[in-house]
């Protein structure tokens, strides 16, 4: 396009941008495995000639709040066709073929009738202007798509079809269709077709209809990418518009005498859910007639979960909720708080909130899989007696700037139990089973020792008011957090211990723990236990003290997650407060004489670094103690990062910087401004 160019190749996407007067190129290589989705626009009438490509990928970015723009400029790429020049159907099996996976049977082979749904129309006008979806017969939709328009590949089959006023919906085997018929009255000949492969989809929910008012139930996807978009203002008066999340939302609304909601719960929980903690259901095995059948009546599903009184207990939740859940999955928490409940499964976290005057209801599905961290409280005092649970997300949502909330509202899911009716320890032990994989160990096996390290107490006055951390014997940590405080995992270790004033800081074979005791100077019953496994980290620093008034050595943290929260400003006339990003971010102060930043960059690079570009190194795999042995002096690491003069020899850098460095790493290019290095 222009002097521009995109190209697909078999490896990756290239997109080559010529800037300025020429000389300068940038050239963009995104790979295939990137790729989250992707949508075709066919060419309209005579104005609008052209045809369109839109790939969709989950690259991280700096965050743009500017109005007019996208709020990650990577996640979208957008490519306009000449109609006469391009098929556009021929980009869409190839980008399929990426994406889904070969194609095994061609087209024409295709065969094989489903079972049919009779379409009798919308049959009421407030459904069809409200563009109520209602199910259509799958096997009609299922030939058009792979003969008509060939968009489907010849081994994918659509299993379930809605039509809204000229809309439709399709869930195959392999992905979510969304077909957008644009034009007047859906006249025109310019149609999108969005596909997104169900690997993509990492929560969803189902809203029952209210009152005879809300005449519709909806369901709601969420994809794991960021489209969100932030629109202009109206006038410079106006306050900005609330960002809108494009193509990283999908909600549907369904004719409620048309479409059994719960009928589509069970289908979407069949496809999504991780069979055996990892892969979906593969596309070769159909979903069973039985799931996508209609629930039978009498199920008093809405009776139990408008109960106000608890009902906590895990088998009678389970019979409640069995035309719910899939055949081999079963509920091993269940908790109420008034009307609304939360279910945690083998396959999920499920919420239930009973809105307005209770008939309507959403069935919010958050997958294993989108954990990324998790915090537990245990009760306090007199005041106090809840116990809390935290979990986090990393599901996109559309932001919010909105003083006193968070900036993603889908983060963060807190939960408040009795103290006298849950052990909290039971809940951390099977969401760590979940979050961190399997034990293998029962705790009354671990056994062994690790070198300890003395603690001789902060020794500073000043140390202990800035809560500066200091090493303390991982051994005796390893045993609190087995015995004393049923913390942890049979089979994980505490490789490294730090201690504050009260706080601790954890570094295990399996996960990051923050152990925060609250209350005056800590005397408090109440303590937090923040968990992060390895994999949530996406970004490490550590930074040396600096002159005689900084006495403390930091290191920082963070994760993949957005727990960002908005402050409210202290009166209306001050500026509003910078956000808050609580605990995706984890900063940490050393006492410089009683840690070795240096060890703690060494260790956790050894967590941290992807061996194989893929996997983090196994939990059963210790981080070897050489690792963590102090760096020794005269390396002149420090000299050589002050030196003013460049200093660009990789080799020389490999050589200064070899105590940092994992021993398979090696430094392909060094680049120093001033005092400062980049690597």
């Amino acid at each position: 396009c222009g002097r521009d160019s995109f190209i697909m190749t078999s490896h990756r996407v290239l997109k080559i941008d010529v800037q300025g007067l020429g000389r300068k190129v940038e050239y963009l290589s995104i790979l295939w495995a990137a790729l989250r989705g992707f949508g075709i626009e066919t060419a309209g009438n005579i104005i609008d000639r052209d045809s369109e490509l839109t790939l969709f990928f989950n690259l991280p970015d700096s965050e743009s709040a500017a109005e007019g723009s996208p709020r990650n400029s990577k996640t979208r790429m957008g490519i306009d066709f000449r109609s006469t020049n391009v098929d556009i159907f021929a980009v869409n099996r190839f980008i399929s073929d990426k994406l889904l996976g070969p194609d095994t049977v061609a087209a024409s082979q295709y065969g094989g009738a489903m079972a049919g749904q009779q379409d009798t129309g919308s049959g009421s006008l407030l459904a069809w202007l409200g563009d109520d979806n209602r199910l259509v017969d799958a096997n009609e939709a299922n030939q058009k798509f792979h003969y008509e328009i060939p968009l489907l590949q010849g081994c994918e089959t659509v299993e379930l079809a809605f039509k809204g006023r000229r809309d439709m919906l399709l869930f195959t085997s392999k992905r979510i269709v969304v077909v957008d018929i644009q034009g007047f009255l859906g006249m025109g000949k310019k149609v999108e077709y969005l596909s997104v492969p169900w690997r993509t989809c990492t929560a969803f929910a189902v809203r029952s209809a209210g009152s005879w008012i809300d005449k519709d139930s909806e369901m709601c996807l969420w994809m794991d990418y960021d489209d969100v978009f932030n629109p202009r203002r109206s006038s410079e008066d106006d306050p900005p518009p609330p960002p809108i999340p494009r193509k990283s939302y999908i909600e549907i609304d369904f004719q409620k005498d048309k479409v059994d909601i719960f009928m589509v719960h069970n289908y979407l929980s069949e496809r999504l859910m991780r069979a055996d903690g990892h892969n979906l259901r593969p596309f070769s095995s159909p979903v069973p007639s039985s799931v996508i059948a209609p629930v039978h009546e009498g199920t008093n599903i809405l009776d139990w979960v408008g109960d106000n009184n608890a009902a906590t207990d895990p088998h009678e939740a389970d019979a409640r909720m069995r035309p719910l859940l899939q055949d081999d999955e079963h509920v091993a928490f269940a908790f109420k708080c008034g009307r609304d409940s939360f279910i945690m499964t083998s396959h999920r976290v499920l919420k239930i909130d009973v809105q307005g005057l209770g008939r309507k209801v959403e069935y919010l599905s958050i997958l294993w899989a989108a954990l990324r961290g998790f915090g537990i409280e245990t009760a306090g005092n007199i005041i106090d007696r809840d116990s809390e649970l935290t979990l986090f997300f990393n599901l996109p949502d559309s932001e919010s700037a909105a003083e006193g909330s968070p900036r993603n509202s889908k983060t963060r899911m807190g939960i408040d139990f009795r103290s006298t009716n849950v052990d909290i320890f039971a809940v951390n032990r099977f969401i760590s089973d979940k979050l961190l994989g399997p034990d293998t160990v029962a705790a009354s096996q671990y056994g062994g020792a690790m070198a300890g390290q003395q603690d001789t107490g902060s020794g500073s006055l000043l140390a202990w008011l800035g809560d500066d951390n200091r090493l303390v014997d991982a051994n005796e940590a390893n045993q609190k957090f087995h015995y004393e405080i049923p913390l942890l995992q049979g089979c994980e270790t505490v490789e490294l211990a730090f201690k504050g004033r009260r706080d601790m800081l954890l570094f295990t074979s399996k996960r990051i723990v923050v152990v925060d005791i609250q209350g005056f100077l800590g005397m408090g019953k109440k303590v937090e236990y923040l968990s992060v496994p390895w994999r949530t980290c996406t970004a490490f620093a550590v930074r040396s003290a600096g002159s005689w008034i900084d006495k403390d050595s930091e290191m920082c943290l963070w994760m993949d997650y957005d727990d960002v929260f908005n402050p409210r400003r202290s009166s209306e006339d001050d500026p509003p407060p910078p956000p808050i990003p609580r605990k995706s971010y984890i900063e940490i102060d050393f006492q410089k004489d009683k840690v070795d930043i240096f060890m703690v960059h060494n260790y956790l690079s050894e967590r941290l670094m992807r061996a194989d570009g893929h996997n983090l190194r196994p939990f059963s795999s210790p981080v070897p103690s050489s690792v963590i042995a102090p760096v020794h002096e005269g390396t002149n690491i420090l000299d050589w990062v002050g030196d003013n003069n460049a200093a660009t020899d990789p080799h020389e850098a490999d050589a200064r910087m070899r105590p940092l460095l994992q021993d398979d790493e090696h430094v392909a290019f060094a680049f120093k401004c001033g005092r400062d290095s980049f690597i």
